[in-house]
């Protein structure tokens, strides 16, 4: 062996002793200086919890109806900070749940937050899906297959405004105190109608469970485990064979009005939307509550997807996802019971009184006439036979009379729409109800604090909202609370939806029965002339052609049309009413958009919906 080769030997040998000597330093290092370390954070990465989810409460209708449960469902939860990172297991996720790879990418993107620990991919996942992540969760790095709770409609689409409808909770509602304890990122809570207002009672206490996990994340054993509570159940005044009635005339009556064109036009009513209340006279029970267009809350189970949510929110479609049976509209004649009431009050007008209508008024002078709905008048008319032909110029008359006494320092009207209700919620237990709006010097001159020459209230002002338009709003549901207290001789009932709560075992753990009323002291005797005026607008008047086949002399029906004009639109249609006059069950309030006069098109549907709560047909 020449010298050339010993050299190269040794340099070999000494690479080789200088690599074994670092590679013995390091394992010093990592099992003698570092292990202690090590081993204290493996310790406490050994042990996991995690929250098992409680159901949410069931819903029923008045008679023990189930309408809304909540059913145990798979579901694939992943964490977006691992996933994220694995563009392999965002393909077999791709694959597998058949979502495309981008959705998956752009919602793990959207979820990747601090106050996230996982997200809900996909719920109800068929029994294949969940064999094969199961059985390759090794390399499936941050996915579970986990047990959820998802809502069944059993009714569809029925009562979703009053039902609402539940979502994920975002970041904005976990910082709030009302879901600062008990909830965490990716908890599924109530957004809207009752799912929403009695969100702490369906809820539920969720479980938990403590596991021991291997080095690759794995659980190996469970260490300890606490049980769910599931939220109590819910037991509405709805009775749900009434709405689906109810829904059904609503939807074939908006369906037939738009086969109909405007008289002497080619143009067809519109029709965009409309209201039913019918209320429980005595007890302010909620029995239906239906609002067209609608939606079905299933569409909400799991997330809503983009299209379905751009296709509720579209003007064009009259957005579904509106309660119109509490959102404000011009009122119209329906209206008139309030002036009707107030001037008896105020001795504006007598129970005999008379004033000629011949079709046009000039009290405000010759430059301003109004003109009553019918354009040639309707004679000597008294307070009854106003209310029966819905005479404008009568009402115009108590109107300027209540303006000009003591000059309307007290703003009489004003003063008697607020006693029955009007301008202010009514308290139901829904949430996003309009209070509506009764306007008054101190609103006119704040709206139009930039247009000084329009901020004065003027005598036209009060002429105007006397028969239930200018600036007045008022919801259906106002409407029918008026009109309850009218049928009750001025006993007011809040409405509400909510009669009790029951928990797991059946027992009721709370009575939200609503039996306390406010006597608003109101003259009987007034009401009783208005209400005789009522019953000749049903049986004579301006809805007689609606009720003509009904049996009015064995079940009285007191009821007051309307008709009123929306700026740039055509105009919509009430009807407001009860029954039976003397010992009233039921207050059932109409109103259409944009369908046209009220006695054709509203009083209508009230009457098919009387012949079913009295079981004629």
């Amino acid at each position: 062996m020449d010298s050339t080769t010993k050299k190269r030997l040794k340099i070999v040998v000494y690479l080789f002793l200088a690599l074994m000597a670092i590679f013995i330093l390091r394992l010093y290092f990592l099992q003698v200086i570092s292990g202690s370390l090590y081993a204290e954070e493996a310790s406490e990465s050994i042990v996991r919890t995690r929250t098992v989810l409680a159901p949410r409460g069931n819903i029923y209708d008045k008679n023990g109806k189930l309408l809304v449960k909540s059913v145990p469902v798979l579901a694939v939860a992943v964490d977006p900070r691992v996933v994220l990172q694995h563009e392999d297991v965002i393909k077999v996720l791709s694959e597998k749940l058949n979502i495309p790879y981008e959705d998956i990418v752009k919602k793990l993107q959207n979820s990747n937050i601090p106050y996230l620990d996982r997200v809900i991919l996909k719920e109800n996942i068929d029994y294949g899906s969940m064999i094969y992540l199961k059985e390759n969760s090794n390399m499936l790095p941050g996915v579970e297959v986990i047990d959820i709770f998802s809502r069944e409609y059993s009714y569809g689409s029925l009562a979703s405004h009053i039902l609402g409808y539940t979502g994920e909770i975002n970041e904005d509602k976990l910082k709030t105190k009302k879901y600062s304890a008990g909830y965490e990122g990716g908890d599924q809570i109530g957004l809207t109608g009752i799912e929403a207002v009695y969100e702490n009672v369906l809820k539920g206490i969720k479980g938990e469970i403590t596991y021991e996990v291997d080095p690759m994340g794995r659980p190996v054993r469970i260490i300890e485990e606490t049980s769910y509570t599931a939220g109590n159940d819910l037991y509405l005044t709805i009775d749900i064979e009434l709405q689906k009635k109810v829904e059904e005339i609503l939807h074939e009556s908006v369906v037939e009005i738009r086969q109909n064109k405007l008289p002497g036009s080619d143009e067809y009513y519109k029709v965009t939307g409309g209201a039913v209340v019918v209320l429980g006279a005595k007890t302010g029970e909620v029995l239906a509550m239906a609002s067209y267009p609608t939606f079905n809350p299933e569409l909400f189970v799991g997330g809503i997807s983009v299209s379905d949510w751009n296709y509720l929110n579209n003007p064009d479609n009259s957005y579904p996802l509106n309660n119109r049976a509490m959102m404000s509209f011009a009122p119209g004649s329906a209206f008139k019971v309030i002036p009707a009431y107030a001037g008896l009050s105020e001795n504006i007008i007598s129970e005999y009184s008379k004033i000629n209508c011949g079709g046009v008024w000039y009290r405000l002078g010759e430059d301003f006439p109004k003109w009553c709905w019918k354009k040639s008048g309707h004679g000597s008319v008294d307070i009854r036979s106003a209310i029966k032909n819905s005479c404008d110029i009568y009402f115009y008359e108590i109107g300027y009379g209540l303006f000009l006494k003591l000059q309307n320092i007290e703003e009489l009207l004003q003063k008697y729409a607020r006693i029955f209700g009007f301008g202010a919620k009514t308290g139901i237990d829904l949430p996003y109800e309009d209070g509506g709006l009764v306007p008054d010097r101190q609103w006119k001159k704040e709206y139009f604090k930039n247009q000084v020459e329009h901020s004065v209230w003027y005598p036209g002002d009060t002429i105007n909202m006397v028969i239930g338009q200018g600036y007045l709003l008022a919801t259906p549901l106002q409407t029918a609370q008026a009109y309850s207290i009218l049928a009750n001789r001025g006993i007011k009932h809040t409405p509400y939806v909510v009669s009790e709560t029951r928990d797991e075992s059946g027992e009721i753990s709370i009575d939200l029965s609503r039996n306390e009323s406010e006597n608003l002291n109101l003259n009987s005797n007034f009401m009783g002339i208005i209400e005789e005026g009522l019953c000749l607008a049903v049986s004579q008047g301006t809805a007689s052609y609606a009720f003509r086949k009904f049996p009015l002399d064995e079940i009285p029906i007191a009821g007051k049309t309307g008709t009123s004009e929306v700026a740039g639109k055509q105009d919509y249609a009430w009807f407001a009413s009860y029954g039976p006059v003397g010992n009233p069950e039921y207050v059932v309030v109409v109103m259409l958009e944009e369908a046209g006069s009220g006695g054709k098109v509203a009083a209508p549907v009230a009457e098919k919906i009387y012949r079913y709560l009295f079981n004629l047909n």
